[in-house]
């Protein structure tokens, strides 16, 4: 029988308890949850609340349906280090974090004509409606999907070059900084913005993650001066992956600006 905080739903008390027996390990990773039955007998307690604290732990990605199998408690993976910034190097950042993983690279991508929508004509600081090219990315490590994306560039940037087709080309696969150099487009800076959010529907069968997963999603856009020259939006599952970001202190910065530098070990005189 549960016990718990007065007045609070018996679903959510259930899902309590069941959440206590998981994060503490006594209910281990890969193992079979009871059946709806067993949990009604258990702690006195019709079938609907019992399946709304399923719902509940499926939700919060801790639990997994297995068709015809039942319910399992998911076995979360060791977080792999995917360190961001390797714009400097040249060809793909992705290909640049792959190697330093040890790890093989291969990604595949569909490209086509649209046109900006409100948001993504914001995000290039262009007109709604202005033709982009879209292209959709699955990217792979040792052959196994890691992260997917989708890019946009502005046509009126890229139209009757060389690089309108980012897969297409003499400098196909070689990444947006190399890229736009080639048709005299320097990049001078890359911006981030990451946040998470449950994975949708159709993501979760590209990465071949559960329903209820979390996702990192990052809105990345390359700027050459104040020009957005690209914008893209990327996906990766947050149970396998987290993000590092290395951030570089000029020198210069070290200083209080009347020539001490607080690096050295001499003490400040006031």
């Amino acid at each position: 029988m549960l016990v718990g905080e007065l007045g609070r739903p018996a679903y959510l008390r259930l899902a309590d308890a069941l959440r206590a027996e998981i994060l503490s390990g006594s209910r281990g990773p890969g193992s079979k949850m009871p059946s709806i039955a067993d949990l009604c007998r258990e702690h006195g307690l019709s079938e609907q609340p019992v399946r709304q604290a399923l719902r509940v732990l499926t939700t919060e990605g801790l639990i997994e349906g297995r068709p015809g199998s039942g319910t399992y408690v998911r076995v979360r993976p060791d977080k792999t280090r995917m360190a961001r910034g390797r714009y400097r190097a040249p060809g793909s950042p992705f290909a640049a974090e792959s190697a330093a993983r040890g790890v093989e690279p291969s990604w595949s991508g569909s490209s086509q004509k649209t046109y900006a929508t409100a948001s993504l004509a914001a995000r290039l600081g262009i007109v709604t409606g202005d033709p982009i090219m879209q292209t959709q990315y699955v990217f792979r490590a040792d052959g196994e999907p890691v992260q997917l994306a989708t890019s946009w560039e502005p046509l009126a940037i890229t139209e009757h070059t060389d690089i309108a087709l980012p897969e297409l080309g003499p400098l196909a696969g070689r990444g947006v900084v190399v890229r736009m150099a080639g048709i005299s487009v320097v990049v001078t800076r890359v911006t981030e913005d990451v946040t998470s959010r449950p994975v949708l529907e159709a993501e979760a069968g590209q990465l071949g993650i559960p329903l209820g997963s979390t996702v990192l999603a990052i809105e990345r856009t390359h700027w050459a001066g104040e020009l957005a020259v690209e914008t893209a939006d990327i996906v990766l599952s947050a149970d396998h992956f987290r993000l590092s970001y290395e951030i570089e202190i000029p020198t210069a910065s070290h200083s209080d600006g009347c020539g001490q530098d607080w690096d050295d070990p001499i003490e400040r005189q006031e």
